[in-house]
């Protein structure tokens, strides 16, 4: 028994042990140690590629009513946020590709959203009006031209995207009321005809002589004083429901002729707008129905050329290179002085 605990207590190490062994595996500690962190110093710099970031700061205040020449138009979006977010859109990113001379092959609609970071910079607030977007790229001027290039796109998209939704509005909205208006017409146009043959086979006078001869040789009374001919009172009343049609017919096509007048506006801009998504040139569209964003979405300075690089941190990965050779080499250390050693006793 006395043998066996000799024996367990004679392969402990103890802490003096430990350093001492520690002492004698110092210079293939110090060189590894200072190998790892340089080395990872040199992949850092010469090796990864650098990651800079330009920002945007976006600020969106988009009413829920938009008025136009045609009307109305109730905006279908609702929050801020949600505006922001069209930010990354297929349509935009594949525009910007187009733009920013990207090879489509390499670069992605999705690759270039994960290098887009839509930042909330206002959360204290219930409604946000304010966005940073962060863009990443391989050097600063690209970041910067990429951030420009994806804004103008962005507003571009948002002006055609409204004025697509509300052209769509609006032509079915003159498109019933054409068919209403139509039904009108032809209804005051079949009235006015009953009346205009109605007032023709009306007298326009009446001969209150004759009539008024005939009651006095009935009654042997000749104390009136009658004239011969008066206005017909039903004469008149018809006359003026001519009028009142008349007016009324003028009325409702000078409407359906302003009405057809829009129609082939909103087809015109319509068209406008399937050649945007089919070739993703914009050209200001030809009435105040779209540049909403002009007023309600601001930029308040134009993107920079960031001057230094997001990642990688050379300082922080030499430093985490030089920890995890310290780590390494003291393993290693300790491996040659109980491990080998042993085996070799």
């Amino acid at each position: 028994m006395n043998q066996d605990n000799y024996h367990v207590t004679s392969d402990e190490i103890s802490l003096q042990d430990l350093f001492t062994a520690l002492w004698r595996q110092k210079l293939l500690i110090i060189i590894t140690t200072v190998l790892a962190g340089l080395i990872t110093g040199i992949i850092s710099v010469f090796a990864i590629t650098p990651v800079y970031h330009a920002k945007l700061n976006i600020i969106i205040n988009m009413p829920e009513i938009h008025q136009t020449k045609y009307g109305e138009y109730s905006l279908p979006i609702t929050t801020n946020e949600q505006y922001i977010n069209l930010i990354t859109s297929n349509d935009i990113l594949k525009n910007t590709i187009e733009d920013m001379g990207y090879d489509p092959l390499e670069t992605t609609i999705e690759s270039l959203r994960d290098r887009i970071t839509i930042v909330k910079t206002d959360s204290k607030n219930t409604i946000q009006n304010s966005f940073e977007i962060r863009l990443a790229s391989d050097n600063p001027e690209e970041a910067r031209r990429f951030a420009q290039v994806l804004y103008n796109n962005y507003i571009e998209f948002l002006d055609v995207f409204i004025a697509e939704g509300a052209t769509k509005y609006f032509t079915d909205y003159y498109m019933v009321q054409l068919k209403s208006l139509q039904v009108q017409l032809e209804t005051d146009q079949e009235l006015l005809a009953k009346n205009i043959d109605l007032l023709d086979n009306t007298p326009k006078t009446i001969n209150q002589k004759e009539a008024m001869d005939e009651v006095v040789s009935s009654d042997k009374t000749s104390s009136f004083i009658v004239m011969e001919n008066v206005v017909n009172p039903n004469y008149l009343e018809l006359e003026l429901d001519v009028i009142r049609l008349k007016q009324a017919i003028n009325s409702t096509q000078n409407t359906i002729d302003l009405y057809n007048t829009y129609l082939a506006e909103l087809d015109a801009k319509y068209n406008e707008i399937s050649m945007y998504y089919e070739t993703g040139e914009f050209k200001e569209l030809s009435s105040n129905i779209v540049r909403i964003t002009k007023s309600n979405i601001y930029l308040p300075s134009d993107p920079v050329s960031p001057n230094k690089k997001t990642s990688p941190s050379n300082s922080r990965n030499v430093i985490i290179g030089t920890m995890l050779g310290a780590m390494v080499s003291v393993l290693i250390g300790l491996v040659r002085e109980f491990w080998f050693k042993k085996d070799i006793n």
